[in-house]
């Protein structure tokens, strides 16, 4: 699991992933959730078999991509801050 997710105290949840989830019995789609949720947490992940677990692969893989970008963007952000106060408040400052 990645530091940068476990910082966030949210991840997106994509409607795509209905018809795949449709797949799964009410129980598989609670463990996959909960797996979810201590994945993004960076607590334990509960051993997952199957479907489930394929889910789980997929979806943890895209949390990770969007943590990424989410990191960029900030960084991004940060750099233009700084540069506007060194613009607005000289380089001394």
């Amino acid at each position: 699991m990645k530091k940068d997710i476990a910082q966030k105290k949210s991840f997106l949840f994509y409607c795509d992933y209905r018809r795949h989830l449709l797949m799964l019995t009410d129980e598989e789609r609670g463990r996959l959730l909960m797996g979810l949720l201590n994945y993004a947490d960076g607590e334990e992940v509960p051993n997952l078999d199957g479907p489930a677990a394929m889910a789980f692969s997929f979806i943890t893989a895209q949390m990770d991509r969007d943590a990424e970008k989410y990191a960029e963007v900030c960084r991004k952000r940060s750099e233009a801050g700084k540069k506007g106060a060194e613009l607005r408040w000289g380089e001394d400052e």
